[in-house]
């Protein structure tokens, strides 16, 4: 089948990008997403998952589905994961759209637990997924599922959520943004522990390096750490001696290039 679009496919194509931005919150966002997609893709069902990297993988959550079930485990055992060939795309450091049937030939697939014990029994078979990822931080996955006697997903189908993968990856890094912008910092600040160990830096001297690379002046660090400014000097010069550099700018140079 051709992916390309008619007109008044365009047109509510650019109708429901509206819609979704118009939505405040994650469960909003994630049912209009639902609902408006089944218009331009046909899926038996859907479900949104928000991701998050946890101890160098992906971990998903929070799942948003148009199934109206009251027991989670399907969802529990969903999350889980054990998916083939998956984190190739769900860890890479941008975003990407995919098909069940593109990273695992279909006889395989039916040999898997995953799909013997959860997509099976709900009669799913087919999938087409993307996975949202803003700067290597993970933010959401869409899944959008078929029986086993529809046909695959299409080259228009793929086409179409190429089209939607900017417009999804903005709208949930903006529902994210604050959660994220938040984790990059206490991530960042635990390398600057990490690094200020194997300098030997006292916890005075690890508080000054921590605000020096968040870009505070002498002023607010003093403010901050209520010292004199010949006090934050003398500390400064201990900093350099153990680090080998010579100046605030190889400073935040060593700790942001290296850690």
């Amino acid at each position: 089948m051709s992916s390309t679009l008619f007109d008044y496919e365009w047109q509510f194509l650019l109708q429901m990008i509206s819609r979704i931005n118009y939505s405040e919150t994650y469960v909003e966002t994630c049912n209009t997403i639902l609902q408006q997609m089944k218009t331009l893709i046909p899926f038996q069902t859907g479900i949104v998952f928000q991701a998050n990297r946890e101890n160098g993988d992906v971990a998903l959550m929070n799942p948003i589905t148009t199934e109206h079930v009251n027991d989670e485990q399907d969802h529990d055992f969903f999350i889980e994961g054990n998916y083939p060939h998956w984190n190739e795309f769900i860890m890479a450091p941008y975003s990407s759209v995919f098909r069940q049937s593109d990273i695992i030939p279909p006889a395989k697939w039916e040999r898997t637990r995953v799909y013997r014990e959860v997509w099976l029994p709900k009669d799913n078979y087919w999938g087409l997924f993307v996975s949202l990822v803003y700067k290597d931080c993970p933010l959401a996955v869409i899944g959008l599922l078929r029986g086993r006697r529809d046909d695959d997903f299409s080259a228009r189908d793929i086409y179409i959520m190429n089209t939607l993968k900017d417009p999804l990856e903005r709208k949930f890094y903006s529902l994210f943004e604050t959660k994220l912008r938040r984790s990059g910092n206490a991530l960042y600040n635990e390398r600057i522990l990490k690094a200020a160990t194997q300098y030997n830096l006292t916890k005075r001297e690890t508080e000054i390096v921590t605000l020096t690379c968040s870009g505070k002046s002498s002023e607010d660090m003093c403010r901050q750490l209520f010292i004199t400014h010949a006090t934050l000097s003398k500390h400064l010069s201990n900093i350099y001696a153990k680090t080998k550099v010579r100046n605030r700018t190889q400073l935040f140079g060593l700790f942001s290039k290296n850690y």
